[in-house]
């Protein structure tokens, strides 16, 4: 039976690519994660450009890495408060075999052990999120991911997608992009910064392009070259393995 591309799709991968442009030598934009819910707005094969409706970003992905549900069941998913995945990985077993999701997974229609969307049915022997995680702790699970523009996993990872994808597992949607972040939530005087607060980092242009969470009041991580913490101040980010400040600070917010 051929696969019927509905209006609507949930990312039944651990992860995949949202490229700029039909085709695989396209840069990668963003990524989704298992279970992130999408619309669809161009419909095709092998490529459809679909917009992911947590923070409205588009781009075009294989159409074979979407399992396709109908609007009353997206309006269903999207009217419940998902839960995601706090754990660093998470074996599940479904339609194609086992595979592992990854931290920041969203477990959708979760329940005893299950989650089912489209005819597509998923169960893990694991328990789920047993323990209780904060933002930092969170945040430190993802140390020496490596850095990969566009993406939003552990294996792979932008500054911009490491604080969306941390706050998101703590209830928080942000956008995408650091120049879109910055817009949200309150401005801290640098003098009351406190840990989890968001600093941001201009280019030389003035214009915002990096961004992290405190782990301490003078200590960040950050997405550059690979997830590192590093020493933080009223300047901006001081790498010493290189001896000199790397990005510029401009301002904090706080979620």
């Amino acid at each position: 039976m051929l696969l019927e591309i509905k209006d609507f799709g949930i990312c039944n991968l651990s992860v995949a690519p949202v490229r700029a442009s039909a085709s695989d030598a396209s840069e990668i934009v963003t990524q989704l994660l298992f279970g992130d819910a999408v619309e669809v707005i161009e419909k095709g094969q092998p490529w459809v450009k679909i917009r992911f409706t947590a923070d409205n970003y588009e781009g075009w992905m294989d159409f074979k890495q979407l399992t396709y549900i109908d609007q009353e069941e997206y309006d269903k998913v999207s009217s419940i408060p998902l839960q995601y995945l706090q754990d660093p990985l998470l074996t599940i077993t479904g339609p194609r075999g086992k595979q592992n999701i990854m931290l920041g997974s969203a477990l959708v229609n979760f329940k005893d052990n299950t989650m089912i969307f489209g005819k597509e049915i998923y169960t893990t022997e694991q328990i789920v999120n047993a323990g209780a995680l904060n933002l930092i702790q969170t945040s430190l699970d993802y140390l020496n991911t490596p850095y990969l523009w566009g993406g939003k996993s552990i294996f792979g990872i932008d500054c911009s997608g490491l604080v969306q994808n941390i706050f998101k597992v703590h209830g928080k949607l942000l956008p995408r992009d650091a120049s879109a972040q910055v817009h949200e939530g309150e401005l801290i005087a640098y003098a009351d910064r406190k840990v989890g607060d968001v600093p941001f980092f201009i280019n030389a242009k003035g214009i915002v392009h990096h961004v992290g969470i405190l782990t301490k009041e003078n200590e960040i991580i950050h997405a550059a070259g690979c997830v590192r913490l590093d020493p933080f101040d009223e300047k901006g980010i001081f790498r010493t393995d290189l001896d000199k400040y790397t990005h510029h600070y401009q301002s904090i917010r706080r979620y």
